[in-house]
Formats: C-alpha cells, structure tokens, sequence
C-alpha cells in the first residue's frame, strides 16, 4: 500500500516532477499516463478530447501498475510517514530524494587497538658480570655493565580499548547532535629481578662521573628491585554537526562542539637491600628500603572544530573526518620517595626520599598551558541490515604538549639517601613538555532507531 507521500511521477516529457498529497486522504495532484484510456505520452494532455488537464485534482485514483516504484533504487515503507528515499540516504536537500524517517537516533560502539607513545625511559636498573668490584657494578660505561630496565621505550605496544557515540537528528536533513567518550584501556609494565648483582644507574654530580647505588653484591648486600610503569588515556566530546553540502553519493558536515582529554602516566621504582656483612657503621642485618615514584596527570578542556566527509557507493559508505580542540591542558607532575632502615635490635627510620625522588625534587608542580588536540580518521561502514551498519576504520589523536613522566625524571645526584642536599641540589624538576600520540584501529557496528 502507499499512504499519501511527496511522491515523483512520469510526466509527459519524460522528465521527473514532484507530486504533493494535499491531505492524508484519497485526493492526490498527478500527471497522468494516461486519460480514459488514452496515453498523455503522444500529445500535450490538455488537447485530448477536453480531458483533464495534467495539473488538475484526481479523485479515486489507483494504479494498476506501479512500475515506477519497482525500481531498486526506492525503498517504500507502509510505515506512517516514511516515505521514499535516495539509495544513498544522504538527506533531504536540493539534489536528493529522502524519507523523514522517525528513526532520529543511532548508537555506535568500537572495539580500539591502539598504540600510546611510550615513556622513553634512562637506565634504571643494571648488572655487571660476577667478580664485579662493589664500586664499578653497574655503572654506565663500565666494562660488562648490562642495563635490566630503561634506556627503551616502555608501554608503546598494541592494548585495547573501547569507543561509544550516541547521535541523534534534529531534523530530516541529518542536522543534529553526537556524544563521544572512548577509553584506552590501563596497561603496565613491570620488571622484577633478585640477581646477585644489581645496581641503579646515576650521574655523580659531586665526582663529575657515572656511578651507581647498590642493591645486591654477593661481597655483603643482598636485594631486589620491582619496577611498574603505567598509562591510560580518556577523551569525550560533544558536538554540534551541521550538513553544509549534500549531493547523491556524497555529504559534508561541519561540527563545532567541546572536547575533554584525560592521559596519566605513572613510575614507580621500589628497592629492597640486607646487608649480610657490616659495612662501616651499618651493620650486618640492616635492611634499607626505598621507593622513587613519578606520576604525570593531564587533563584537556577546549572548544573543538571539524569536518566529516561521507562518500556512499551502494551499500559502502567511506568516512573521512578532521577534528581539531584548542584549549588548556592542566598539567600536573608529583614527584614522591621515601627510604626506610631497619637496624636490628634498633628500630626503624624513615624520611622523605629515595634515589631519583629526593627532598630536591619532591612535591606536586602544576602548569597550565594552551595547546592543540587534533584528531582524523578514515572509516568504511557496510550497511548489513537496515537497522545495522559494521564499521572499520583507523584514528590518530595528538597532543600538542603534555606532561610526561619521562620528562620529570632527573638522573643527576649530589647525594646519596639518607646523606642531606648538597652541592648542586639535584635530582631536580624543570617543567617540561612534549607531545604524544595515539593512533590505531577501531571495529565496530552501529544502529538506529
């Protein structure tokens, strides 16, 4: 059945005109094919035999042979008000046929595996072969020194993650609004090691040379070192998309909406030494432990601008888009350590303090800053059901300048704990910024209603 719709019908040119249902009822304003039997097609309709004229209201009229909505290239519903629309279905604007559709919404959701920048990491950790001496185990440029831990770049490989977009029209040509939030996943790196010989690498300010502290030498120190590293990223926008151009096959839209960012960054860097032998005023049984802890907190607030291209090719549509957010990034960078020893039959000790992490260089430092936050992505979809599209598609996000746990790591000391700050007072903070990048693939399926 056709309800009384906006419906195009043959006139008697061969060309397409736009027909109008006056009312929801039986009266419709046609161009006929034919009058009383006789075709319109061979002369002007208005000479034949005083019929009707093409432009005149027809009651009671019905088709014995709707071919002209046969063709592939129209859907017909018998729901209330859906109309007729293109193949594409790219709006209803000057070059396009389209159906009011009373499914204003859809759903997006989008399994990620994307790559975030690593942290580029100095040595850490290192080793030296057996009969190593006490002072030349593990510090850089040594013969044998081996690094365990850093001098790398950590966290850079494929994780997961997951992307929602609810979207929904506000009028039948696609105008509307979107609201997007994805998450990357929390990924870590750890490394944990109790060899015989193990030490962290550090430049000696004071002696103007490499050198190292010792967790374990088989000679009097026993020890282990446990080293996490991790990172995660958040974004959501919303957005106003406005169609500024639609033809057959093809659309764009500008959007103009708000974007929030999230990235954190932590290292932590936990070390646990007993001495078996006395060692000057330590004696035998006495346990030092100490930590170093970076943490590097971003979060982005800014206006956002972009364009999103859509190309349909029958049932494949390609998406293209370009998105860019101005704002300030809050930056926040909290240094933490801290060195406990125990002395038997003495009691414990503890202060504020570790090896990269001293009373120099502790304490929370904010920055505020403006920055950039683009975004592009290229996207297939294939509609498999009318309701339901699968999609495929690859992103790349930047951050123009962030906070990075990389940055606030100082490998130089003056002292080594518990000794007091001296000399050119180092380990310590200098604001630093840098840029990051996430980028990869996105699977999903999306859905209207």
């Amino acid at each position: 059945m056709l309800a009384p719709q906006n419906v195009s019908a043959q006139s008697p040119n061969g060309a397409s005109s736009r027909a109008k249902a006056a009312k929801p009822t039986e009266k419709m304003t046609w161009y006929p094919q034919s009058i009383n039997g006789k075709s319109t097609e061979a002369a002007p309709a208005d000479s034949l035999n005083g019929s009707v004229p093409t432009d005149s209201v027809v009651e009671g009229v019905s088709f014995d042979s709707p071919q002209y909505f046969d063709s592939p290239e129209y859907e017909v519903y018998e729901e209330p008000f859906h109309g007729i629309r293109s193949c594409d279905g790219c709006g209803d604007c000057d070059q396009c046929i389209s159906r009011r559709s009373a499914r204003r919404f859809w759903v997006r959701a989008e399994y990620l595996l994307w790559s975030l920048d690593g942290m580029d990491l100095p040595p850490l950790v290192t080793t030296s072969p057996a009969g190593t001496d006490p002072e030349d185990t593990g510090v850089l440029g040594q013969s044998g020194t081996t690094t365990l831990f850093g001098n790398s770049n950590v966290l850079d490989s494929m994780r997961s993650g997951l992307r929602v977009t609810l979207g929904w029209s506000d009028d039948h040509c696609g105008n509307g609004f979107e609201l997007s939030g994805l998450g990357i996943f929390q990924d870590d790196e750890t490394y944990q090691s109790n060899r015989g010989l193990l030490a962290r690498p550090v430049f000696d300010t004071e002696a103007g040379a490499e050198s190292s502290m010792l967790i374990a030498h088989p000679d009097f120190l026993t020890g282990s070192v446990n080293v996490q590293a991790e990172s995660e990223l958040a974004s959501f926008e919303f957005n106003r998309r406005q169609v500024l151009s639609s033809m057959r096959g093809q659309r764009v839209d500008f959007l103009v909406g708000y974007r929030y960012g999230n990235l954190n960054e932590m290292l932590r860097v936990d070390q646990s030494s007993v001495y078996t032998a006395a060692q000057g005023p330590i004696i035998s049984g006495t346990t030092v432990d100490l930590f170093d802890q970076f943490e590097a907190d971003n979060q982005f607030h800014g206006a956002q601008i972009g364009l999103q291209f859509q190309r349909c090719v029958g049932a494949t549509t390609w998406d293209a888009h370009a998105k860019i957010a101005f704002g300030v990034n809050r930056g926040e960078t909290t240094i933490a350590g801290q060195t406990t020893n125990t002395v038997p039959a003495g009691g414990s000790a503890t202060f504020a303090g570790g090896l990269l992490a001293q009373s120099t260089n502790i304490g929370s430092y904010d920055d505020s800053s403006f920055m950039a936050l683009p975004e592009i992505g290229l996207n297939l979809t294939t509609q498999v059901h009318r309701d339901m599209k699968l999609t495929i598609g690859y992103s790349l996000m930047v951050w123009s300048d962030a906070v990075r746990v990389d940055d606030a790591i100082d490998r130089n000391v003056s002292q080594f704990p518990p000794e007091a700050p001296t000399g050119s007072n180092q380990p310590a903070y200098e604001l630093t910024t840098s840029s990051f990048i996430a980028h990869g693939l996105n699977i999903g399926a999306a859905f209207q209603f």
